[in-house]
């Protein structure tokens, strides 16, 4: 694939790491004599035609690979992201950019628009600091497509607007957990700004100078009283009749406030001792865990309904590398939808599955696969395919489900969360490997991307 964009520009990073996340090679050109002419830029050639329009590209290079994520796992997903990327298009970019062209000096902004272009980027990360503050990232559980259009637009602005996140720690604390990702890094090779701490910190490290100068100063007044030795000598017993007096009532003073204290920290510690019940804990778990399995399987059942996916790959939090809580996790997953519930889970015993879950110690992973769909894949085979790579064992086979684990190495770079990514890839690898994993197919009616430009008002 080739992609004709303008270098340098924040739209070309959102595209590039759109690519990097699709793990596609693109080549990028400049288009020659792009402006002034009616050529549309950006354009994506690829083998089966070409695609312009920034947001049509994105949205095109986001759907290639389903499991990564970028354009969602479901439906709502799918439309939440498309809304907080028109959010970002046009209350966020269009103001952030008006303002950055005026910090650069690129051409003449009359004041009041400049005045106005702040105060609606202000407005515009409120509202992402207020939905940051209970989200991780922008969408879902992972990075999507609509957290690459903010921080595209963000990274740029931040190389002239530096102190832009001051009054959003919120926003800047996303912004550093995204540009710490290698896919962001690859194409941006941004560092994270500095926090209000670090900001805090160098002043103090100036005033050390001011002390040294200080004490060199110290000596040279001291100069001259090296000769009156004789009221030094008379100070000293004055000095040591005080304490002796003070001496009784310090001693006197100690042990009623010691005594005061001992009580609270005694019963502190009875209280601290009081929980602990094993059993109760991990009914609490257990409970988390069914009802996050819950929810997945129905966000796998809309996946393979709108992809024509009939196995998945993906990870779970709340077992926390418990190879029999992500057992119940997957049965959780499989269960049948009971007619009358408010909330429904499950849903999703049909497709085929392998699930993730990442603890202290190790990578959990289980594998599943329905008894009519046997013929097709072997689980045994599958989960071994998965675990091989990463040196990992198999703990458990049956017919339809088999479990593995990975367990933590830091001698040999082995850790749950840090592999648990690619061991997803290469679970759909095999997949792909035996064609049961869905290629993008360019030439359906359903999987025509088009632009803002298409649909003219």
């Amino acid at each position: 694939m080739k992609l004709y964009s303008v270098p340098g520009s924040y739209l070309t990073n959102k595209l590039k790491i759109c690519a990097k996340y699709a793990g596609l090679d693109i080549e990028t050109e400049a288009a020659a004599g792009a402006e002034g002419t009616e050529n549309p830029i950006p354009v994506l050639e690829t083998p089966q035609g070409c695609l312009f329009s920034t947001n049509a590209i994105a949205r095109y290079l986001a759907g290639i690979r389903r499991d990564v994520g970028l354009a969602g796992q479901n439906l709502l997903e799918a439309g939440t992201i498309d809304s907080w990327v028109e959010f970002s298009v046009h209350q966020f970019e269009v103001p952030l950019m008006t303002w950055v062209c005026d910090a650069r000096k690129l051409q003449p902004v009359p004041a009041e628009v400049v005045k106005m272009a702040e105060a609606d980027v202000n407005k515009a990360l409120d509202v992402l600091n207020k939905h940051l503050l209970s989200n991780t990232y922008m969408v879902g559980h992972r990075i999507s497509l609509a957290d690459v259009s903010v921080a595209c637009a963000l990274a740029d602005a931040l190389s002239v607007l530096k102190p832009l996140l001051g009054n959003f720690q919120h926003v800047q604390r996303w912004y550093n957990l995204c540009i710490a990702q290698p896919e962001f890094k690859a194409v941006l090779g941004v560092s994270a700004p500095p926090s209000k701490s670090a900001a805090k910190a160098s002043p103090k490290k100036e005033a050390t100078p001011k002390a040294a100068a200080k004490k060199e100063a110290a000596p040279k007044k001291e100069a001259s009283p090296k000769k009156e030795a004789s009221p030094k000598k008379e100070a000293s017993p004055k000095k040591e009749a005080s304490p002796k007096k003070e001496a009784a009532p310090k001693k006197e003073a100690a042990p009623k406030k010691e005594g005061k204290k001992a009580a609270p920290k005694k019963e502190a510690a009875a209280k601290e001792e009081k929980p602990a019940d094993p059993a109760a804990d991990r009914e609490k778990l257990m409970k988390k865990v069914l009802k996050e399995g819950g929810k997945r399987g129905v966000e796998i059942e809309g996946s393979a309904d709108m992809g024509g996916l009939q196995f998945f790959s993906c990870s779970v939090d709340e077992p926390q590398g418990d190879i029999d809580l992500c057992v119940e996790s997957v049965n959780a997953m499989n269960a049948v939808a009971i007619p009358g519930d408010e909330e429904r889970r499950g849903c999703s015993g049909h497709v085929g599955k392998t699930i993730f879950s990442a603890g202290t110690e190790q990578l959990a992973v289980v594998a599943y696969v329905p008894e009519d769909k046997l013929g097709e894949l072997s689980c045994e085979d599958w989960l071994k395919a998965t675990l091989a790579p990463f040196q990992g064992e198999v703990v458990s086979v049956d017919k339809c489900i088999c479990t593995g684990r990975v367990k933590a190495d830091g001698n040999k770079g082995i850790f749950p969360l840090k592999i648990r990514e690619p061991m997803i890839l290469e679970a759909n690898n095999f997949l792909r490997k035996k064609g049961l994993f869905p290629e993008d197919n360019s030439d359906d009616d359903d999987d025509m991307v088009f632009g803002d430009d298409d649909f003219p008002s």
